[in-house]
């Protein structure tokens, strides 16, 4: 009886929760880190060829600095809009819900994920540009601008404005009607910008790449890149831009999370 006392006695006081090693719970985190991290955990196998095709498509477009930057922008959203693709496909939203938070904090971790992204496609586009600069610096002789706080500014802004823009669409129609829908909205608007664009450069200005034959209903679309390009060397470098666009990301960030909460809480899951 006593040694079957001891024996208790002994198994309890190695169990205890205080015991140091003893406690392996995991830290606990928000739910929109959770969810931040499943966005990106789901995608890992995917890193290394993403990272490989990133560097073949703008080797292809390294002739023309602005193409290279949208190819570098573009495939850093596609990026960051895979995990919402396997979600859809595999019709996770429903069982995402059963998780614990709220949708406020479902739409907050995508959002984070979203950045993440950006971020690290910021790191290999520098990384990219440099090395092709380095080995085709006769061939690609104006990357070298991007290298530069401008060229971070220009790719930033141009990835984060692309995917504030998508997600509501992506939370209120779902993920290919939204990608449809955010497309063919983005092809009219792009197209009446180029056209307006060169209406907000002095007459006589040099255009910052050389004129290019183009088919006859691509001459105004290659006016507006032009116009555009202009734009970007003149201002891009002032302080008053670069606060304007600042606040102005930061109000499209605001206005675009809730709209995406808002259209997420009114989703039958």
């Amino acid at each position: 009886m006593p040694s079957s006392n001891r024996c208790g006695s002994t198994t309890s006081s190695s169990s205890w929760p205080g015991k140091p090693g003893t406690d392996r719970r995991s830290p606990v985190i928000s739910p929109a880190l959770a969810h931040m991290r499943k966005d990106l955990r789901i995608t890992r196998v995917l890193w290394a060829p993403m990272a490989f095709s990133y560097g073949a498509f703008l080797l292809m477009f390294m002739e023309n600095v602005w193409v290279y930057l949208a190819t570098g922008a573009c495939l850093a959203f596609v990026a960051a809009a895979t995990p919402l693709g396997i979600d859809d496909r595999y019709q996770a939203e429903p069982m995402l819900a059963a998780f614990p938070g709220t949708r406020g904090d479902q739409v907050a971790g995508r959002y984070l994920a979203w950045g993440v992204v950006t971020a690290a496609g910021l790191v290999l586009f520098f990384a990219f540009t440099a090395l092709i600069r380095a080995g085709f610096a006769e061939q690609a002789p104006r990357l070298g601008s991007l290298l530069s706080l401008n060229g971070a500014a220009a790719y930033l802004t141009g990835t984060a404005l692309a995917g504030l823009l998508f997600l509501p669409f992506h939370y209120r129609f779902g993920f290919w009607r939204g990608m449809w829908s955010f497309v063919g909205g983005g092809v009219v608007l792009a197209i009446a910008g180029l056209n307006a664009a060169p209406l907000l450069v002095p007459a006589g200005a040099p255009a910052p790449v050389p004129d290019a034959a183009m088919p006859g209903p691509f001459v105004s679309m290659a006016r507006g890149l032009r116009a555009l390009a202009w734009l970007i060397d003149a201002y891009a470098g002032r302080p008053a831009v670069a606060a304007a666009v600042a606040f102005g990301l930061a109000a499209l960030t605001l206005i675009s999370f809730r709209l995406s909460v808002r259209f997420h809480r009114r989703r039958d899951l």
